[in-house]
């Protein structure tokens, strides 16, 4: 299908951490899954166009991109709330995920999907169980995911592997490319060594990276050192697995050794500011980490942990946990987050052709009105878009050139449908 955008304000993506070219009046030509042209109206080229959509009053910008999430966890939203960190796993999050079935599963990643679509997210990373079900949700979404099964391990029987590597075999590039799939041990504490060093083999054999928790709490860290004399990410050094990709979610707690280890090895760091909040994990040294070099994406984690999966509310509170920490107004720039929330996060799933709005890039496009009460005046579009902005806000979302979200309306997911299903899922596992 060939769309034009037309009379819209264009953020065509971060090209610098000081600066982003906001263009006016400006025109985005999509055919198919790519860009065709993207900038100033009156420099645009011949299309004939088989959808043309008004964008006045609204603001064009590169997908969202959530980094680290658990999605089928929607079903668990609101458990446990207010518990401190062991209490909310034991009590609350784990004698519920005993009784997760393949069609709950399913529900609650058509809900996280439909939820993230809602708020101008078009791509995700997770890490759950019974991942099938996720990869069919995705496909049939029309969403783009890097997804792993969570792996554990802690009787070295390596048997949670398995299920890891026939998700990488069936659905690595599956949908046009739009999944990709990685290897996710869980951590350092929940996995033994010789785990550790199977899934080194697999990355070498399939070429994927690995997603894994790392440092998330105090408790991690001084775990590591009494089980190991070694931080976590000491330890993963000393196994191999440093030498592959690897994107380390949360680093809440690590040593300014760590820091260097992480940079030195190209490691991508998953900030999950609300998350860690909320269970009073800590707060990320996203400018100490960012200065050494280390690219630092942005993700949710779950809506158990959350409540709520919503890229521009998480990008927001990055900026601000990062001033308030450092007692610097300047610490993580609007483009700087900006940019950890989208083209960071598009390469950190190695997807180089996504994160902006360019000529022969995929076309991940969210449209956001600027002409609320909420954002009047635009003294600075920037400023807006990061302080102001809402998921209300969010008016169209795009993958591949697909809309798949516009003004309330899905184009592939039956809003009633997921509720019903998600809402009886969720009973039937509270009655368990």
């Amino acid at each position: 299908m060939r769309i034009r955008i037309t009379n819209v304000l264009l953020m065509p993506g971060v090209t610098n951490e000081a600066h982003i070219p906001f263009i006016p009046d400006a025109e985005v030509l999509v055919d198919g899954s790519r860009i065709a042209y993207a900038g100033p109206r009156c420099e645009a080229p011949s299309f004939e166009a088989d959808e043309v959509i008004d964008g006045e009053g609204m603001l064009a910008m590169p997908g969202l991109c959530n980094m680290h999430t658990h999605t089928p966890m929607t079903l668990l939203r609101s458990i446990g709330s207010d518990l401190t960190l062991d209490r909310w796993l034991n009590e609350a999050i784990f004698p519920v995920e005993k009784h997760l079935t393949d069609e709950a599963v399913r529900a609650g990643s058509d809900l996280g999907i439909m939820e993230m679509l809602r708020f101008g997210t078009t791509s995700f990373n997770d890490m759950y169980m019974h991942m099938d079900m996720e990869a069919e949700a995705v496909r049939d979404s029309g969403m783009r995911a890097l997804l792993g099964h969570g792996v554990v391990d802690f009787d070295e029987s390596c048997a949670d592997l398995a299920p890891n590597i026939a998700l990488i075999e069936k659905w690595n590039h599956a949908a046009d490319d739009r999944i990709r799939v990685s290897l996710a041990p869980h951590s350092e504490g929940a996995t033994t060594e010789k785990l550790l060093l199977k899934v080194r083999e697999a990355a070498e054999t399939y070429h994927v990276p690995i997603h894994i928790h790392v440092s998330e709490t105090k408790l991690d860290f001084d775990g590591s050192l009494q089980r190991r004399g070694l931080t976590p990410p000491q330890y993963l050094e000393k196994l191999g697995l440093m030498e592959h990709s690897v994107l380390a979610a949360h680093c809440v707690w690590v040593t300014d050794e760590d820091i260097e280890l992480l940079a030195r090895r190209g490691v991508t760091v998953l900030h999950n500011p609300i998350s860690n909040l909320k269970l009073a994990s800590g707060i990320a040294q996203v400018e100490k980490l960012r200065k050494k070099g280390i690219r630092v994406a942005i993700g949710t984690d779950s809506a158990a942990s959350n409540n709520a999966l919503d890229m521009l509310e998480e990008m927001r509170a990055a900026a601000l946990t990062a001033k308030g920490v450092s007692l610097d107004p300047c610490a993580l720039s609007a483009p700087e987050a900006l940019s950890m929330a989208t083209r960071e996060g598009a390469l950190s799933q190695g997807r180089a052709d996504c994160g902006d709005i360019k000529v022969g890039f995929r076309a991940d496009i969210v449209a956001l009105r600027m002409d609320t009460i909420a954002m009047t005046p635009a003294h600075s579009p920037l400023s807006n878009l990061l302080y102001a902005a809402g998921r209300g806000n969010v008016a169209m979302t795009m993958v591949d050139g697909r809309i798949l979200y516009r003004d309330g309306a899905f184009s592939t997911i039956d809003i009633e449908r997921v509720r019903y299903e998600a809402g009886k899922r969720a009973l039937d596992i509270a009655r368990r």
